[in-house]
């Protein structure tokens, strides 16, 4: 059970490591509470990454050119 302390002007509770680390919860990262029959739920909304449909092939056929064009580039930016 965590208790709830001071912090400047709010309140605040800790969460443990062992959830912390379940969640992927770091310095930062949103937290979102909802109220609920039992109280307050805490979570960490999840970020869905979207992904394009359909690439256009003049995309793809500009980015082969433009990769092949400066490939040594690339390899030299590589040894960085």
């Amino acid at each position: 059970m965590q208790k709830v302390f001071v912090n400047g002007n709010s309140l605040a509770v800790t969460v443990p490591k062992a959830f912390a680390d379940q969640l992927n919860i770091k310095t930062g990262t949103p937290i979102q509470w909802e109220k609920t029959e039992k109280g307050l739920l805490l979570y960490s909304p999840q970020i869905v990454a979207k992904s394009p449909r359909s690439i256009d092939p003049k995309v793809i056929n500009l980015i082969e050119k433009i990769s092949k064009k400066y490939s040594k580039v690339w390899q030299e930016l590589a040894k960085l």
